[in-house]
């Protein structure tokens, strides 16, 4: 009898564990994307979303990661982006895109996530739009014993940083409105390691500055990759502004 219980005591504790490491199926939303050379932006097909990667090159042959076929033709991608949602809060959230070249991914939310302290607030994004010289946005960092519901509010982004040594990445992740849709722009800053070899993916020029940096060593780099962290915000400001843009056009 004790054999048994003992038995069943483990599986119990390994389906316990299964359970949490388990990574839910990326849900993409299936939209076909293109490199405009005109607004030097990535468009889906019906327009209804524009993005920009910021002041950098968008080369037009470039891997775009929108759907499970897409995901296939790199090995491992789809778990590694599964893996990333899990960390940021965002499995049951729909993907719109993934570049790995300006590792960004471009995520549409059902619902905000549940009430959870950001890493930093940034307010008055509304005024993106207004070109007032006097008026712009101001981010507050954040601190345990600060006290709020923690829910975002239009015109409000919040963001969340996330370091893991092992896995060798930094994930940095927005929450903002793009028009009147709540999405999430993750930024990941990936060091080349075996899960990045195995997926093959065409080597350009910011997927390469970081593969040439090590986030083990990171003491060594620290320049380097504190220059990508600060992107980040002033990459999500224009989106959100493109975002209003757009929201205007269907008026």
């Amino acid at each position: 009898m004790k054999q048994i219980s003992y038995i069943l005591f483990a599986g119990l504790i390994i389906a316990l564990m299964n359970s949490c490491n388990s990574l839910k199926p990326v849900t993409y939303a299936n939209r076909d994307w293109h490199i405009s050379d005109y607004y030097g932006q990535i468009i889906d097909k019906d327009t209804t979303y524009r993005m920009t990667f910021g002041d950098v090159i968008i080369p037009q042959e470039m891997a775009i990661i929108s759907c499970a076929d897409s995901a296939a033709k790199y090995p491992g991608m789809d778990k590694f982006i599964a893996d990333i949602l899990k960390t940021a809060r965002l499995q049951d959230e729909e993907v719109l895109f993934y570049s790995p070249t300006h590792g960004k991914i471009f995520v549409k939310l059902k619902n905000e996530p549940p009430a959870k302290r950001p890493s930093s607030l940034t307010s008055n994004m509304q005024c993106l739009t207004l070109n007032k010289d006097n008026d712009r946005p101001y981010t507050m960092w954040v601190y345990d014993d600060d006290v709020e519901d923690w829910h975002r509010k239009p015109g409000e982004m919040y963001t969340y940083t996330y370091f893991d040594k092992k896995k060798q990445h930094i994930l940095v992740v927005d929450f903002y409105d793009y028009g009147k849709t709540p999405i999430a722009q993750i930024f990941v800053m990936q060091s080349r390691n075996k899960m990045t070899d195995r997926m093959q993916l065409p080597t350009q020029k910011q997927l390469w500055d970081f593969s040439k940096h090590k986030l083990k060593d990171y003491e060594r780099d620290i320049e380097f990759w504190s220059n990508w962290i600060d992107s980040h915000r002033q990459n999500a400001f224009a989106n959100y502004k493109i975002g209003q843009e757009q929201l205007k056009k269907k008026k």
